[in-house]
């Protein structure tokens, strides 16, 4: 049941019977009590460069002469002592507990939009050096999955051990790897500081209450819990909760912003043994998962008035760019990339797959249907052999209205994972895929991963326009801003053929140019923002004794995504069909509508039109037919820019002129026992960035105007700018763009998609009504292989998203699906509301 305010959420709770399955415990009421309360309230935090620098600690020349490895390392360990003093705790919050907690920890408000607070290490000139090239203590961006189990199977002193026995393998303290192993420890050694001050604090908590009180004893035991894990290994289901959530919180405190990984694969051997013995009833861990669910969704700022905005220039340093970071920080207030991935098939390289489906899978799926939160995000991996009984747990979530959980095909991303990223990748870590940030896919635990952006428009825009854009068409830049060679102009292309040739052209520069921000900027971040705790959650880093960001894990996986190719694909058929093939108009009278803006921009070079000319052109390309409605000769040209895409990747990588750059890095970060290979893992993706990724894209041959948002990630475009999702007629209203669930999914049954080993994921919206039996059918459909590789589900009205635009407060759980997580409709900035409201619905 899909509840639109907390009010009528809790007035459902209250009237629920005791055992219903809808109802949590009592426990786990009280603590949505305090966490909606949370919500509407400034969260307290540490002021602005609270932390300060290293140097204020530590004045003497040997710190200063200290690695920068070991002076980030010392600088964790430093900050977590001040994260557990408890006069900061009690100001700023940094570290607290309520009696009713199964779980406890607190995790910063680093989220992506708001920016991050951490301890200076550097020198003046170093920070200087680094400015220059966009870098500071603030570039770690975590986005992978760490392997938790590592940390459950061996305790963080096992881990100190292993590090301590490779420093004594190595003697030199001034060596590299030397320094890695010393940073990796200290980095731990504040770990332990700060669970041990958690510890303290749950027994200072405990005192409060009579020894008899439950929230005494509960409050001891949680304490006495963490004396032991993480230090030491990890026996129980609680303490392996408990111990994955407190080093999740330890890393986001360092400015890893990371998910979770596959919970239920990691939990269950746990939970196993805890029922066998009698310690855990399936209850009790419902309970804790309903738990650990609210604590990772605490941060959450529903008041615009509360976001604090401590974004640098270079927060989150994306590898590969070179440039300032710059994210769409309107939509990312609510966003710590909290990504829970459960289900598909085990992990192992036996010839046939199994199902990895168990009891945890549908707890998580329970508490993704019963908690109104939009964070963690659950992503569910299916395959041609997946139970119905968890299809129809999904289709019972998403109807909940959270847009949880996201589906996956493992039967096309794990084969597409495991041979086409261009090198070796052992069959177990393909099935043991999860998602990263917000859906990538990665081998847990083992991955260093960047991405990039190759837009299918900018290729479009080069093609039609002599190698410039159309955004900035006019007095400046006259035909417009020019990023690529140049190639015929339109006036002399003579057939589609033709121009699909001199797009390929600028589709193959764009992928040459992601390669080269790749290779040319490979390791650069390790010289200035190691990621030591990361690191020793990664295998490979202790191995070799390197850190992440300088070829310490196993595999280095990127993602060139392509952006935009709905309306690429949608442009490209009104080229073929009405200028090609019925020649209504001219590609030159084409390209001057789109110079023009579709009469908007008067200030233009080359042919003009009348605007009754433009308008009528325009009309025609708004009644063409458009991709994602399961018209295959509009789908046929997405799935052949797909081919050609990944085709170019291929090609780019293998072309000699990178060949210098792939030398020099086999000579830096090769060895004896790893080879350096860079993995390629092409995608489709907008992220948030369907707003801002318009916003650079001048007019498109579809009818949109320049600047105009995009679809989100493999999306069918959204409605015009200037069209209103809702028609009214004899006072019924009713969707302008309404499509059959199965025909969409049909535009994506291809081949082409079984290329893009990093995912295509398409977003969908139903109405709120939509039945519960026809969504399973469809999620059979998409596990059975039809679709994309990638599939998720909003559930909302566009009047209820006009209403909530109108009256916010009775509309504040009203959840939304974004390029790669949920968020709260209320929370968006006007622009993505919008975009959201004019997205196609989708019936049965």
């Amino acid at each position: 049941m899909m509840h639109k305010n907390i009010l009528s959420y809790w007035r459902h709770l209250e009237n629920l019977p005791e055992g219903h399955p809808d109802k949590p415990s009592a426990r786990v009421c009280r603590l949505l009590l305090e966490v909606f309360e949370k919500w509407r309230s400034k969260h307290r935090w540490f002021e602005t460069d609270h932390f300060g620098h290293l140097f204020e600690y530590y004045k003497d020349e040997q710190t200063r002469s200290l690695s920068i490895a070991e002076r980030k390392g010392l600088a964790i360990k430093k900050m977590f002592e001040i994260i557990g003093d408890p006069d900061a705790r009690e100001k700023a919050g940094s570290m607290e507990i309520d009696p009713d907690e199964l779980i406890v920890g607190t995790l910063p408000p680093y989220s992506v939009g708001q920016g991050k607070e951490l301890m200076r290490y550097l020198t003046d000139d170093e920070t200087l050096y680094w400015e220059l090239r966009y870098l500071n203590e603030w570039s770690p961006f975590g986005h992978i999955v760490p392997d938790h189990e590592f940390i459950l199977d061996n305790g963080i002193i096992g881990i100190l051990n292993i590090c301590q026995e490779k420093q004594r393998g190595i003697g030199n303290l001034s060596d590299k790897k030397y320094c890695f192993y010393q940073s990796v420890i200290k980095a731990l050694e504040g770990v332990l500081l700060y669970v041990n001050a958690y510890a303290d604090l749950a027994e200072d908590t405990a005192a409060k209450f009579p020894a008899n009180d439950e929230k005494h004893q509960n409050l001891q035991v949680i304490s006495e819990r963490l004396r032991k894990c993480p230090a030491q290994p990890c026996e129980t289901f609680m303490e392996a909760l408990q111990t994955i959530y407190i080093m999740h919180c330890a890393l986001h405190f360092t400015g890893e912003i990371v998910s979770i990984g596959r919970l239920d694969q990691i939990l269950y051997k746990y939970y196993a043994d805890d029922i066998k013995e009698g310690r855990l009833t399936p209850a009790q861990a419902q309970e804790a998962i309903d738990c650990f669910w609210i604590k990772l969704d605490e941060k959450v700022v529903l008041n615009k008035r509360f976001i604090e905005d401590r974004f640098t220039s270079s927060d989150g340093a994306l590898l590969g760019t070179g440039a300032a970071s710059n994210f769409d920080q309107g939509a990312l207030v609510n966003q710590w990339m909290q990504q829970v991935t459960i289900g598909g098939i085990k992990a192992d390289n036996d010839a046939e797959s199994q199902d990895a489906t168990n009891e945890i899978t549908f707890m998580c799926l329970e508490a993704a249907r019963r908690l109104p939160l939009n964070s963690p995000t659950l992503d569910l991996r299916v395959h041609s052999k997946t139970d119905v009984g968890v299809l129809r747990s999904a289709a019972k979530a998403i109807l909940s209205g959270g847009a949880h959980p996201i589906l996956m095909n493992d039967d096309k991303i794990v084969p597409a994972l495991h041979s086409k990223t261009g090198g070796f990748v052992e069959l177990k870590s393909a099935r043991n895929y999860a998602c990263d940030g917000c859906y990538e896919t990665l081998f847990a635990g083992e991955t260093e991963f960047s991405f990039g952006f190759v837009s299918a428009l900018d290729v479009l825009e080069k093609a039609l326009n002599g190698g410039a854009g159309f955004g900035a068409s006019g007095s400046t830049y006259l035909r417009g801003s020019k990023s690529s060679f140049r190639t015929k102009p339109a006036a002399r292309i003579e057939s589609f053929d033709e121009f699909w040739e001199i797009l390929e052209k600028h589709l193959l520069l764009g992928c040459h140019k992601f390669l080269q921000g790749i290779l040319t900027q490979y390791g650069i971040k390790e010289n200035v923002s190691p990621s030591p705790l990361l690191s020793a959650m990664v295998t490979g880093c202790l191995e070799k004794g390197r850190d992440l960001a300088g070829g310490g894990a196993r595999y280095r996986l990127f993602s060139p995504l392509m952006t935009g190719i709905s309306t690429a694909a949608d442009s490209l058929y009104i080229i073929k069909k009405l200028v090609f093939d019925e020649k209504l108009f001219t590609l030159e009278e084409l390209v001057a509508c789109l110079r023009s803006n579709w009469g908007r921009n008067k200030d233009v070079i080359g042919l003009k039109l009348p605007k009754s000319q433009v308008d009528d052109i325009r009309a025609l390309c708004i009644r063409t037919p458009k991709f994602g409605r399961g018209v295959v000769e509009v789908d046929e040209l997405a799935w052949k820019l797909i081919d050609r895409f990944y085709e170019s990747i291929q090609e780019a990588k293998n072309h000699p002129v990178h060949s210098a750059d792939w030398e020099r890095l086999k000579q830096s970060y090769g060895e004896q026992d790893y080879d350096f290979e860079i993995l390629f893992a092409p995608g489709v993706g907008t992220f948030e960035q369907y707003n801002f990724g318009g916003s650079f894209v001048g007019a498109t041959p579809d009818g949109r105007y320049a600047f105009d948002p995009i679809a989100s990630d493999f999306s069918p475009a959204p409605l015009y700018s200037d069209e209103q999702p809702v028609a009214e007629t004899n006072g019924n209203t009713s969707h302008r763009y309404t499509v059959k669930f199965m025909d969409g999914l049909r535009s994506y049954t291809h081949d082409a998609v079984n290329l893009l080993s990093d995912g295509a994921p398409s977003d969908f919206n139903i109405g709120e009504n939509f039945d519960e039996d026809s969504l399973v059918d469809i999620l059979k459909s998409f596990a059975g292989g039809q679709g994309s590789n990638m599939l998720t589900i909003t559930v909302a009205d566009p009047e209820t998203m006009a209403a909530a635009q109108n009256n916010p407060d009775e509309y504040e759980l009203v959840r939304v699906r974004m390029g790669g997580w949920t968020e709260f409709f209320i929370t968006l900035f006007p622009m993505h509301q919008e975009q959201h409201k004019r997205r196609p619905q989708f019936i049965s």
